[in-house]
Formats: C-alpha cells, structure tokens, sequence
C-alpha cells in the first residue's frame, strides 16, 4: 500500500516533466495546465492517502512557492508583500498555454480551483493579454467596400465572386481571430494547428510564433552541451570549430 500510494502521487509528476523538457515539441504551453494539474492532482489526494500525508502536503507547499507567480496570475493566490516579483509570474506561461489547441483555455474550467466568477475574471485576463499583443503586431489593411471588392473580382473568372465573398466572411481583427480559434480548438497537435490557419488567424499566429517558440526550461540548452562533451573526446582536440558546430547539430537534429 505504501510503494502504490507513492506511485500514484509521483506518476503525474513524471508526465510533467517529459512535457516540459522535450527537445522537438512545443514546451513552454504545458507549464501552467501542468502546474495546476498537478496542484489538483495533490488536492484530491489529501482525503484519500494513509501513509503520505505528510508527503502530500509537502510537495503542494513546494509547488505553490516554485511557481507562485503562476497561482497568483490565475488568483489562487496573492501577491507577496515584499514588492518581490513571484516566479514564472510572467504573463507569457498564460498566453502559450491558451494558444495551444491541446489546453486553450480548458485549464481554467478543470484546474482553477476558485469560484465560477473568478474563473470568468482569469479568462478575460488571459484573452486581454493575447489580444493586446496582437494588436500591437497588428498591420493596418485599407478597407475595401463591397462595390469596389465587386469589381475587384470581375473578370477573373466565373466563381470569382465566391472568393471575394469567402475572403470578406473571414474576421480579420484580432478579437474575431480570437474568438474563431477558441470555437475550433479541440486539442489538436499545436504545430499542425498552426501551419494550418497561419493565414485563416494572421495577427494569433504572429504571437503564437513568439510565445510558443521559448522553451520551459533549460533541458534541451543543457543537452545540446551534453552532446559537445561527448563529441569533443580527448583524441579529437585537434577538430575545428565548425566541424564540431556541425557534429553537434546533427546529432541534436536528427529524427
């Protein structure tokens, strides 16, 4: 009983970690579904565990002081009174995540653990904050009215006129974008996702880009050092720096 009490408070953690240290996924969107998953997983394990409560409770006090700034962002807990800043408080570990078809906003529903108007209050917080960023991004287009976009598509053949009307139906500011992307976000794979409707959701895919692209942690940085240890061996001081440059990114490359 002992050995499977263990096993099952530690087995999330494990999942957390495979997410958050990939090479060749997106990482930096699981951190807060997984931060608060695993904050849920421990909450409801309180009641049930015989031998480790003591564990339990530990590992819940270590995680809300590790990523404080993330409960606080998502107001399940308060700012520290200090003035120091909380860590993983910046905002981007809130926009990956939403702009991740596998979670979008279904972490808040499942692992918020406040009232249903808080709730409400830390999805239009996270909303704000992607559209605020893709506005900034956002490249003004001259508006065509529908006189001028009829005599655009004359003579450009017989179904012309579809196209100019499909083109007209699809929102191009930045909160219809939004709005589209959480009626079509149904955990889909988010690099897929995004080569997809990088045209169908312009200004989402500028800051998706962005945010998606940092990694969760130093994992991968710190392997790729690995892989130079093992490949500048003793017998091969004599290498050139761009054949080990090339080494080194086959070997961190290669399928």
């Amino acid at each position: 009983m002992f050995l499977k009490e263990l096993v099952d408070i530690m087995n999330p953690f494990g999942e957390a970690t495979d997410l958050t240290q990939g090479e060749k996924i997106v990482t930096i969107s699981s951190v807060v579904p997984s931060v608060l998953s695993l904050n849920h997983h421990l909450e409801k394990l309180k009641p049930q565990v015989r031998f480790l409560s003591s564990l339990v409770r530990s590992l819940q006090v270590s995680l809300k002081k590790r990523f404080g700034g993330i409960f606080i962002n998502v107001k399940m807990a308060t700012l520290t009174q200090d003035g120091t800043t909380a860590p993983f408080s910046d905002p981007v570990y809130l926009k990956a995540a939403a702009l991740d078809p596998a979670f979008s906003l279904m972490w808040i529903d499942h692992h918020v653990l406040v009232s249903l108007e808080v709730k409400a209050e830390v999805r239009q917080h996270v909303k704000e904050l992607i559209l605020r960023e893709a506005v900034e991004t956002e490249q003004p287009t001259p508006c065509v009215d529908e006189e001028e976009q009829e005599s655009l598509g004359q003579g450009e053949g017989l179904f012309a006129a579809y196209h100019q009307r499909k083109k007209k139906d699809v929102g191009t500011t930045p909160a219809l974008q939004l709005s589209h992307y959480l009626h079509i976000a149904d955990g889909q794979n988010v690099l897929l996702f995004w080569a997809m409707n990088m045209k169908v959701l312009p200004s989402l895919f500028k800051v998706a880009i962005r945010v998606l692209a940092v990694p969760a942690s130093s994992a991968p940085v710190e392997r790729v050092f690995s892989h130079g240890g093992i490949i500048l061996r003793p017998h091969r001081a004599q290498m050139s720096d761009r054949l080990l440059t090339n080494l080194v990114f086959c070997k961190c490359n290669a399928l």
